[in-house]
């Protein structure tokens, strides 16, 4: 059974953190994102890997497209799509492969399912909130946490803005830890 206290702690830090964001203005937003896409590139991981899970981003959340556009097709990019209570990976091929889908609009591929998750090197996590034990807190769906388990052989990478990153984030068993959380100095 979920610990209520937890279930409240996290709700009260969403809250907190939507509250950052609507603080924040675009050009802070855009050299947050800038700095977070330098430092994913000069990482050892990125520089390592040959096959990513990325994401295309929400308005509040590090904007990825730069990396993505700038390394494919010279890396093979995957990309979240919801399906019902899970998350399938979809090859990215361009942006006009893209639909915007679900209750969020979030734009995903419409390519191939990728399911060969040992081949993964690399997954950037998008969150709310992170913390320096590696645990993030998402929206709330849990849809990162049923996933991250079966990319057991990739390097974790939470991104953020600087706001995001939080002395504790209130954690359950199902939570996963990332290996890295990149924000901004």
């Amino acid at each position: 059974m979920k610990s209520m206290a937890v279930v409240e702690k996290k709700r009260a830090l969403r809250k907190e953190i939507a509250g950052y964001k609507r603080l924040m203005t675009q050009e802070a937003k855009h050299a947050e994102c800038m700095i977070c896409v330098k430092e994913i590139e000069e990482a050892e991981a990125f520089l390592e890997s040959k096959i990513i899970l990325a994401y295309w981003p929400l308005y509040d959340e590090i904007d990825l497209r730069p990396l993505i556009l700038k390394w494919h097709p010279e890396k093979t990019f995957l990309l979240p799509q919801v399906a019902g209570e899970k998350l399938e990976l979809r090859y990215f091929k361009g942006e006009d492969s893209l639909v915007p889908q679900g209750k969020y609009g979030i734009m995903e591929p419409r390519t191939e399912i990728f399911t060969k998750y040992d081949k993964v090197d690399l997954v950037l996590v998008p969150g709310l909130a992170f913390d320096h034990l590696g645990y993030r807190l998402g929206r709330g769906a849990g849809y990162y946490d049923k996933l991250l388990p079966k990319l057991y052989k990739a390097v974790k990478i939470g991104v953020g803005f600087r706001f995001q990153m939080v002395k504790e984030v209130p954690v359950e068993p199902h939570d996963e830890v990332l290996d890295i959380v990149i924000v901004p100095k």
